[in-house]
């Protein structure tokens, strides 16, 4: 029997990452009743802070870590309304000229990169720092610099020098035209993320401009990143009698009543478990929806909506999920900073790609943090590492961390160059892979062969007859779909429908 429509929802999202909350602290002052329903026990998705024990002042980031101030205004402006303290994130949101470099058993900065050091057999014109590299291949073998067209739609109008339009092909069928399989193989090994160089990412995910001549503030939430969400959260529901949140309902369906209202299908789920564990179903009803959910979770939901044959192919094949994969450890001392290379990042070709020095607890100053590897792209090599030290958790206390510890081990001493037993054992772990229902993927890359900003568009309200938004930033086309910063635009798309004017 369905439920009165009095019982029901006038407005349901689902999901309680930074964009479920971000949609309900906009919405939070219409005198609606609007409820959150959430996979998990925890708020925030892909955002995802917690701390060691005896270190409470050192953010171990599983998810989001950093932003981008100009890039990303309307994040950082977020963030000031709602008073979070922020602070520069000293690692940066890339390499610098200090970063440490570690391939093919050879130690060097990364402002060395393309000169005689660099151990790769590359053409003369190819001896160059990354990013010149891969903006000489666009200068010089495209027309992106006299396509005539508004700046903000001309990467949708560049061509190669066969005619090919750019947004058409993969970032690594570009490169095998024009560059040596060294020169690939050195842009691949030497960045700190793999994402961009393979034959799924379109070559416009690639720099469309040259590289910035000065660097963008890096700012991080002193109190982490996760306080994003549970701020907007807290005030959603401050705002509101009506208003609230649901934890353990994973979404199964949607299906239209005759009254226009929907009815919203949820399996209860058993927090920290990787898969919803069946008990009955709970039916909810809302008069709209929002899905706040990540690509995978559109892909797995049932409405009809999202079986629209263009629809559908938007899902699956516009854009691709790429699965990262992180892991810290806490030590009673920094043994990392006697290195002989030490950098406050390396980058490296094993499978750690990217080690930070994540600080010294200023609380208790005899722990310190490394974030030991963080990578993507590929994480089946540590999936099953951390599947078999910690099953299903995504924390721990080393207590059955051994092989991987002896594997992290190995590494480390090859890319900081100090002898593998003067490594001491970690007091903590805490580990995440990116890759599972429902969060899915860390971040989207685009596809070749789509316009984004029609993939958006059209991706905002899948169907024209239906009150059922999509607000996630795996389809933003405006800025990098990657960051946090995405999913706010994503759900500004969405406002209009609501009668709120639209926050560019």
């Amino acid at each position: 029997m369905s439920q009165e429509i009095g019982q029901c929802d006038d407005i349901a999202i689902i999901g309680a990452g930074i964009a479920g909350t971000y949609a309900a602290w906009r919405l939070r002052q219409q005198n609606k009743r609007i409820s959150i329903y959430e996979y998990s026990n925890r708020v925030g998705g892909r955002m995802y802070t917690v701390q060691f024990p005896a270190i409470p002042d050192i953010n171990v980031e599983l998810g989001g870590m950093r932003y981008l101030r100009r890039s990303h205004a309307l994040l950082h402006e977020t963030i000031q309304q709602l008073g979070l303290p922020i602070k520069r994130f000293d690692l940066g949101s890339g390499p610098s000229p200090d970063t440490i470099v570690n391939v093919r058993g050879v130690h060097l900065r990364y402002d060395e990169l393309g000169g005689n050091k660099t151990p790769y057999r590359l053409r003369p014109n190819e001896r160059k720092p990354i990013d010149q590299l891969t903006w000489e291949v666009f200068r010089n073998y495209t027309d992106v610099l006299t396509t005539n067209v508004p700046e903000t739609d001309k990467k949708f109008y560049v061509r190669d020098r066969s005619g090919v339009v750019m947004y058409k092909r993969s970032v690594q069928s570009l490169y095998h035209k024009y560059l040596s399989a060294e020169a690939q193989n050195y842009i691949r090994e030497t960045n700190g993320f793999s994402t961009l160089s393979t034959e799924d990412s379109a070559s416009l995910a690639v720099q469309t401009s040259s590289p910035p001549t000065e660097s963008e503030d890096v700012l991080t939430v002193v109190t982490g990143f996760s306080s994003i969400p549970n701020e907007l959260l807290r005030r959603f529901l401050r705002d509101g009698q009506r208003h609230s949140i649901k934890h353990n309902h994973d979404l199964k369906a949607i299906k239209k009543r005759r009254d226009g209202y929907y009815n919203l299908i949820f399996e209860p789920t058993i927090s920290n478990s990787r898969t919803s564990q069946s008990k009955s179903t709970i039916k909810k009803c809302a008069k709209k929806v929002i899905l706040a959910v990540n690509r995978l979770s559109l892909e797995k939901l049932d409405w009809q909506g999202l079986y629209q044959p263009r629809i559908r192919e938007y899902i699956t094949k516009a854009v691709k999920d790429i699965p990262a994969a992180k892991l810290y450890f806490s030590y009673d001392s920094p043994w990392w900073r006697r290195s002989p290379v030490y950098s406050d990042y390396l980058i490296s070709d094993t499978p750690l790609r990217q080690t930070y020095d994540f600080g010294t607890s200023i609380l208790n100053p005899s722990k310190s943090v490394l974030q030991a590897m963080y990578t993507d792209t590929d994480v089946s090599y540590w999936e099953e590492l951390f599947n078999r030290a910690y099953g299903n958790e995504t924390s721990g206390d080393f207590v059955n961390g051994k092989e991987l510890d002896e594997v992290t081990k190995r590494y480390l001493s090859d890319i900081y160059k100090i002898p593998i037993r003067t490594i001491p054992r970690p007091t903590n772990a805490a580990v995440i892979v990116w890759k599972n229902y429902p969060y899915g993927g860390a971040w989207q890359t685009w596809m070749p062969g789509y316009i984004w900003p029609t993939v958006e568009r059209q991706m905002t309200k899948p169907s024209l007859s239906d009150d059922v938004f999509v607000v996630s930033n795996a389809f933003n086309s405006r800025s990098f779909s990657d960051w946090g910063n995405g999913a706010l635009q994503a759900v500004e798309l969405a406002m209009p429908y609501f009668g709120l004017r639209r926050i560019e």
